[in-house]
């Protein structure tokens, strides 16, 4: 067909939407007829489509410009919006274009050709090799979309419909700023292509998050130039290794095994904390990184499975340090500020000290004292969170015993404790 001339082509385009049972002089079949004779006139756009066809979404290669990334979203809303049949990528590349043009309208036609055509058009390198965003930037970007509010009956109880999710979805993704906006497009194409999102790629390897993310030297210069010059807060660890287990018989879903990390770099008084899970099958579930300077948290942020973060948390409040310094006094009761944006509108930490006992009551090996804590957050919707603690002297951390919550009460049994001293 390729030597004929544009009538010839378009006279075979009719006659073979005719023989397949679409009408040509209709609407949809005038849309068939206008693809087929263009397809025709390049062979290489249906060699690029065939090739995608059968893949998982659309193929590893699909990375477009941040424009065409935009506009193949807006394309995908539409045909949800038309969509009777579903909108899963399988049920809209796997079925021939005769049964499509039977069954959809004509404005969901076009907009399958448009998205074919965005496909087809992009030829060579992807695009998206110039675009270049840190695991930070991107989690980030997730911990945005996280928090935007989802309608009940976009809810999963509501059970709703794969389509009515994608427009909702779309829709917030053409609200946001820019360059939120590009980032999200590059997450959620590089999804597409069966890559990992940022929060599974924090999930898989926490510990290159951590010493990307979690060092004091990316500190506001307020809260930096306070702390205590490296090597002058000496500990006796360059890493602790805490294995514990929750335990709640009221909420038995909180019950679990997690192990909490500590790691002393500098010696400067700054602890990094990462606490991880698994859930039934082994496979990591949560992880919550912290930056701590005596009592005082200076950065926080936590990640979940399959792709949930909140956004990285910093503390705002320069005397929250100088108050770490000051004396555990029993008896003695204080707030102090939290890193912000909290997750759940809480600002301040109150705590009150209690006695002191021997660490070794907390757990055999532990050498010095350790100062009880209790302290409570309380939430933007006015739920309290109580943490009752004990605060380790030779290490300059904070271990938890128990934590009451709306899910009851959990109590914290530490199984073993591995310090390494290098």
């Amino acid at each position: 067909m390729i030597n004929l001339s544009p009538a010839q082509i378009n006279e075979r385009a009719r006659a073979f939407v005719a023989q397949a049972g679409v009408d040509p002089d209709s609407e949809n079949g005038q849309i068939m007829v206008a693809w087929f004779a263009q397809v025709a006139q390049n062979p290489g756009y249906l060699a690029r489509i065939i090739s995608l066809r059968g893949k998982s979404a659309v193929g590893t290669d699909m990375m477009l410009s941040p424009a065409d990334r935009l506009q193949f979203l807006r394309l995908m809303k539409d045909i949800a919006g038309e969509s009777h049949d579903g909108c899963e990528m399988s049920k809209l590349t796997g079925r021939d274009l005769v049964s499509l043009a039977k069954t959809s309208s004509p404005k969901m036609l076009r907009s399958i050709f448009a998205l074919m055509d965005l496909i087809s058009e992009r030829n060579g390198p992807s695009p998206g090799n110039d675009e270049h965003y840190t695991v930070a930037e991107l989690l980030d970007l997730d911990a945005r979309l996280d928090a935007i509010d989802v309608p009940p009956s976009l809810q999963e109880e509501a059970k709703p419909t794969m389509c009515a999710q994608l427009q909702f979805a779309i829709d917030a993704l053409e609200k946001l700023p820019e360059p939120d906006q590009r980032r999200a497009t590059y997450e959620l194409f590089k999804v597409i292509a069966n890559g990992k999102p940022a929060a599974e790629t924090v999930l898989a390897d926490p510990y290159a998050y951590l010493d990307e993310v979690f060092d004091e030297r990316r500190l506001p210069e307020p809260l930096r130039n306070q702390l205590p010059p490296d090597g002058s807060r000496p500990l006796p660890y360059a890493r602790l290794v805490v294995d514990g287990e929750w335990v709640n018989k009221t909420t038995p879903k909180d019950s679990g095994p997690y192990v909490d990390t500590y790691v002393n770099r500098r010696n400067n008084g700054v602890v990094i904390e990462l606490m991880t899970t698994k859930d039934a099958s082994g496979n990591p579930h949560f992880s919550y990184f912290d930056m701590g300077y005596g009592l005082a948290d200076l950065m926080s942020q936590s990640v979940r499975a399959p792709r949930h973060a909140t956004m990285l948390r910093m503390q705002k409040d320069a005397a929250a340090i100088a108050m770490a310094n000051e004396p555990m006094t029993a008896g003695r009761r204080f707030e102090i500020a939290l890193p912000q944006p909290s997750s759940d509108g809480q600002l301040t930490r109150r705590c009150e000290i209690g006695k002191t006992e021997p660490a070794s009551s907390i757990f055999g090996t532990l050498t010095g004292n350790a100062i009880n804590l209790d302290c409570s957050e309380v939430h933007k919707d006015g739920k309290t969170v109580r943490v009752r603690s004990v605060w380790l002297v030779d290490y300059g951390i904070e271990l938890s015993k128990s934590i009451d919550d709306e899910d009851g009460r959990t109590d914290v049994i530490i199984k073993n404790v591995t310090i390494t001293k290098s």
